[in-house]
């Protein structure tokens, strides 16, 4: 028994202290013209330049509908410094405020490039048409990925990844 409390007291890892972990969450209006939505980009890490990115959209009762994750440093690009705090939390605000528009204005489906939707044509099409609402966030350097809320399901799915202006800050 010995030798396994030895193997059990090797494996334990002392608790991190984490000193980038931060949150912005705002309320939008995204299933519907009225709803109570919820946004929240988290950042979390030991520091800021190895932090992961995590941005989680939910219904208004809470149930999760849309989720997106990466090591920002990756994604972003190495714009953050070990202990950038400040920067990271103007970040997570400016990341919270996606744009909200509808599947109308998502480009013709002659226009795609290759890889830019997982849909094939017929849905593309179909989902583009019916005018339902899409959210746009960024998912990296002057890049976004946009969804669409598909009422029927009761759940969003990606509708494309496009280049996008960033934000002046």
């Amino acid at each position: 028994m010995a030798a396994v409390a030895i193997v059990v007291s090797a494996c334990a890892r002392a608790p991190v202290q984490a000193s980038c972990e931060f949150r912005s969450a705002h309320e939008l209006a995204f299933t519907a013209p009225d709803a109570a939505d919820t946004i929240v980009a988290e950042s979390r890490g030991e520091a800021c330049d190895k932090a992961v990115g995590l941005l989680v959209i939910r219904a208004a009762d809470g149930y999760p509908i849309w989720s997106w994750s990466a090591p920002l440093s990756h994604r972003f690009g190495n714009v953050f410094a070990p202990d950038d705090t400040e920067h990271m939390v103007s970040f997570l605000e400016a990341w919270a405020q996606p744009e909200i528009t509808t599947t109308q204005s998502a480009p013709a489906w002659d226009t795609l490039v290759p890889a830019q939707t997982t849909l094939d044509q017929l849905t593309y099409e179909d989902v583009r048409a019916r005018d339902l609402p899409m959210l746009c966030h960024f998912s990296g350097t002057a890049r976004q990925t946009c969804v669409f809320w598909e009422p029927a399901a009761g759940g969003a799915g990606h509708m494309l990844d496009r280049d996008a202006e960033e934000p002046e800050e």
